[in-house]
């Protein structure tokens, strides 16, 4: 049986019976999530010999492994995988799921109501910075302001009474 990612919650179990499997909203993914907490192209997972990657696709709420926000992340047999509201448990075929007898201890953390609050919204909410293995990683910058563009160094963008005059050639011979 190839990997799948069991569901954990009440949306679908995933069969990833293909190299690379695209999961989001839109009718072009793979697996559609209907959630509004998943992005229209959320993100990909790959199978990779006896492991799978799974990266973000530039999502709103991003993806988290064993409850790590992360961009990118090898997943391993028992690892827990959350995509916008819908957790999964990865199951490799011929991996055994190792059982867990007590859940590790949480590591306190000063955003821990601000999770909560985003775990039980329905409503897309951008993060102002990411982890990806312990690093801190900053939000997405805003779009720059455009740059007026200089138009006396381009020719293509000068308009045509401001071109440079030549004199035509001089015809009577």
């Amino acid at each position: 049986m190839p990997a799948q990612l069991l569901a954990l919650t009440d949306g679908p179990s995933i069969l990833l019976d293909k190299p690379i499997v695209l999961l989001g909203r839109h009718a072009e993914c793979d697996l559609q999530l209907n959630s509004r907490k998943v992005s229209r192209r959320h993100c990909c997972v790959a199978i990779v010999k006896d492991y799978l990657v799974v990266r973000d696709l530039g999502s709103t709420n991003g993806i988290r492994i064993n409850g790590e926000r992360v961009v990118e992340g090898t997943l391993k047999a028992g690892d827990e995988l959350t995509i916008g509201n819908f957790r999964y448990q990865v199951y490799l075929d011929g991996a055994v799921i190792p059982s867990p007898a007590s859940p590790p201890p949480k590591k306190p953390s000063a955003t821990a109501s601000d999770e909560s609050l985003l775990e039980a919204s329905d409503e897309p909410v951008p993060l102002e910075e990411s982890r990806n293995n312990g690093k801190v990683l900053p939000a997405k910058p805003a779009k720059p302001a455009m740059k007026p563009m200089l138009l006396e160094h381009d020719d293509s963008f000068v308009l045509p009474e401001k071109l440079r005059a030549v004199p035509p050639p001089d015809r009577r011979g």
